[in-house]
């Protein structure tokens, strides 16, 4: 006998997206990110680091501690905060990544691009005094991949 439609159902995950939250702290020049940074999400990250050019900062910091997913439209939102960081005399400096974000960007070698701290105090609370996220655990280690050797140019005929 086949289970019925509602009994399937109840078996299968919950496949609820994780939920994505930007809180951007003007006081103390940081921009928290929660949930999935891809091309969806990024134009609202990039919208709290384009706030951050209005404050007097020097060093402007994004914590990716909560993120759960990065693509490529994350990884061209930190070049582009990096970039526009720079046009303001300023500096963008990525706060505790979480393991996918760190991947990747060493991956991409993104890591000799952007300034990262992946171990100190939390960022300041956001406005409201509430975090809406917990930090991440510790990085697991990176192995840099060597090189592939060169082609040789002889060919077998």
């Amino acid at each position: 006998m086949a289970p019925s439609a509602g009994a399937s159902a109840q078996r299968e995950p919950d496949l609820q997206p994780t939920p994505f939250h930007v809180s951007v702290d003007l006081r103390n020049g940081c921009v928290a990110v929660a949930g999935e940074l891809d091309r969806q999400n990024a134009p609202h990250v990039l919208d709290g680091l384009v706030a951050l050019t209005s404050t007097a900062h020097r060093r402007w910091s994004v914590d990716t501690s909560a993120v759960t997913f990065c693509d490529a439209a994350g990884l061209r939102l930190l070049v582009t905060g990096h970039n526009l960081a720079r046009r303001h005399g300023c500096e963008l400096v990525l706060d505790r990544p979480s393991p996918c974000v760190h991947r990747l960007m060493t991956l991409v070698g993104l890591d000799r691009v952007l300034s990262v701290r992946t171990d100190g105090p939390a960022p300041g609370p956001a406005a409201g005094g509430q975090r809406l996220f917990p930090s991440a655990g510790p990085l697991r280690t990176v192995r840099r991949v060597g090189s592939l050797p060169a082609n040789d140019d002889r060919r077998a005929d």
